[in-house]
């Protein structure tokens, strides 16, 4: 879906409890996430010191997959307990989405950093997340707004004025809002499916997701950068 050129001049006002939680959500993961970033990958290098970009990307593809695919089972687990199982996982499937969210920001803005792209600031920050998240939609407004850049992180990144991406986030933010309320809200009460149907819905919801992001992000970087640069990661 390309973006309507009338959108880039609309306010992102989402309606409902729903829109006004996911926009305080991924704004507190953008800030809460990117000071924790730098040391995560420091942390797997230290583990895997002759790792390379690509090997280190296949890590956080692994663990990004198992954190989601988690959380979303731990979410569809609680319908199992018989008379006040399925009540509890509706109650716990908003929080759950939001831990799959915030793992999502880790995950990309941790890629970014084994590409070496410097998000320092948040609308850097919240148009590659969004984009990412939101996938077909937000690649092709990206490659829009690039120019018809396939891999455009990079642009966003280095080439992109700040005030240019002001309108760009703004239509971010309402197809955030409403597709992923959407896409959550059906999982929701998938999730509190009984007799352990909600554990597997939740799970492969989750992790079908995450696999959706994972491409994003790939589509948007491009390939691995084929060795570190010469600046050692600082453990923090």
């Amino acid at each position: 879906m390309d973006a309507d050129p009338k959108e880039l001049s609309g306010e992102a006002k989402p309606k409902g409890v729903s829109g006004k939680v996911l926009r305080v959500a991924v704004e507190h993961a953008l800030r809460a996430q990117q000071p924790v970033v730098a040391a995560y990958i420091a942390k797997i290098r230290a583990s895997k010191p002759n790792a390379t970009p690509a090997e280190v990307i296949a890590t956080l593809d692994k663990q990004y997959l198992i954190a989601v695919g988690g959380t979303g089972a731990a979410a569809g687990g609680a319908a199992v307990v018989p008379g006040i199982g399925t009540v509890t996982s509706l109650a716990t499937g908003a929080a759950e989405a939001i831990a799959a969210l915030d793992a999502s920001v880790l995950y990309t803005l941790a890629v970014a950093e084994v590409h070496g792209l410097s998000l320092k600031d948040v609308e850097r920050r919240r148009a590659l997340v969004l984009a990412v998240i939101l996938g077909e939609a937000g690649t092709k407004l990206m490659e829009r707004v690039t120019g018809g850049k396939t891999h455009w992180a990079k642009d966003l990144a280095d080439v992109l004025p700040l005030p240019k991406l002001g309108p760009v986030n703004k239509i971010l933010v309402r197809w955030f809002v409403r597709r992923y309320a959407t896409r959550q809200g059906v999982l929701v009460f998938g999730r509190a499916l009984p007799l352990g149907v909600g554990i597997l819905v939740g799970a492969a919801g989750n992790m079908a997701i995450a696999r959706g992001v994972i491409r994003s992000t790939e589509r948007a970087f491009g390939p691995p950068p084929p060795h570190w640069p010469d600046q050692p990661t600082r453990l923090i």
